[in-house]
């Protein structure tokens, strides 16, 4: 347990198992990969979360333990993109919630009610919808993934997740199935047969942006030695660029992270790359102030979006993006594919040199990019 442990700088402290899932087979596995630590049944989980966010930092003490219950609703959903701007037509899967990193920005600090690590044991019900999910869309190439409401590689020394979902997803046609991490947590997949359909992805910033604001997640440096190795296993891997920090010097801080990302991974082996820049509803400011009072987010110069959230002006993110996608044209080539999160149908045209009319266009776009023009 202890190489286990260092993973995640001791997580976790304290382990609650709902009462409804203590004798199922999947929570017993999870159990025996944390047998050292102190664990509690719980029969009323409000009186658990309460407990929890009555704490001075609830955030912060979530991080601390991990919570194995069982979903009641969906797991399956369209991700939550702002109708203000082009979504990238991604489906997500919330099998895990909450995340063991602290990034400054992450939206989870407010977005989820539950502040706790939590792990969903019954995956025989997920199965069973996402039967039901392709079933209902069969003709339509989709992308879906975890890591949206959870780092999709942080816990899978502990729930193993990644190799289920591998199996369940390997092969199936016009699916293209993403684990998204910071982690670096990757013996599983290591362990596991490579299948096209079946992407990997890490989310990069500047080694500068990283060190201040993405918190107990490893080094840019060690998530592209991870994504060498599952690269080398035959993997097809992803880049997320999200979000980019518009700063004094910012251009050539990208420019050697993209660099070493090329020399990592090479470019006919990167299924996608995503775009997106700093941007935050107002209330998650409030948090930041609490939680980072240091944050340089707190001082930087944003305005309101078309969706309310805080963004860069036009001008400063169009700069920003075409720096980047200048890097990552020159050491990738012009066939890379590229795609921006939440931004409107004039920056697609202006940076990419393509304008989607809708999620339709940009579905086939991340499907057949050859047939774009």
């Amino acid at each position: 347990m202890a190489q286990k442990k260092r993973l995640l700088k001791n997580f976790p402290e304290k382990v609650f198992v709902d009462r409804k899932v203590w004798k199922k087979e999947r929570t017993r596995r999870i159990l025996k990969n944390v047998e050292d630590v102190p664990c509690v049944i719980i029969d009323n989980v409000e009186t658990l979360i309460n407990k929890y966010s009555r704490k001075p930092d609830p955030v912060g003490e979530g991080k601390k333990v991990l919570w194995i219950t069982e979903q009641k609703g969906d797991f399956v959903k369209p991700c939550p993109c702002t109708p203000a701007y082009l979504g990238c037509c991604y489906y997500i899967i919330n099998l895990d919630l909450n995340c063991p990193f602290d990034c400054t920005y992450c939206i989870l600090q407010h977005y989820l009610t539950n502040p706790l690590i939590t792990t969903n044991v019954n995956l025989n019900d997920l199965w069973k919808q996402l039967d039901e999910f392709l079933d209902g869309i069969k003709g339509r190439f989709i992308r879906i993934g975890t890591g949206e409401l959870a780092d999709s590689l942080a816990l899978d020394h502990i729930t193993g997740n990644s190799r289920d979902l591998i199996a369940y997803f390997r092969g199936k046609k016009n699916v293209h199935f993403e684990l998204k991490t910071k982690s670096v947590n990757i013996d599983n997949i290591l362990m596991e047969e490579p299948e096209e359909n079946i992407v990997v992805s890490w989310s990069l910033n500047s080694e500068e942006m990283a060190l201040k604001t993405e918190a107990d997640a490893p080094s840019i440096d060690a998530r592209l030695e991870a994504a060498a190795k599952v690269c080398r296993r035959g993997f097809r891997i992803g880049f997320h660029f999200d979000p980019l920090f518009y700063y004094s010097g910012f251009a050539g801080n990208y420019d050697r992270v993209i660099k070493r990302m090329f020399q990592a991974v090479p470019p006919s082996r990167i299924a996608w790359i995503s775009l997106g820049s700093l941007r935050f509803p107002p209330f998650l400011k409030r948090i930041i102030q609490n939680r980072f009072p240091k944050s340089r987010m707190l001082i930087e110069e944003l305005v309101p979006g078309k969706d309310g959230k805080y963004r860069y002006f036009m001008p400063l993110r169009k700069k920003l993006y075409e720096k980047t996608v200048h890097s990552l044209r020159k050491y990738g080539g012009e066939k890379i594919l590229l795609y921006f999160c939440m931004e409107g149908r004039n920056m697609w045209n202006e940076i990419i040199g393509w304008k989607p009319r809708g999620k339709e266009d940009i579905e086939k776009y991340l499907s057949f990019p050859q047939e774009m023009s």
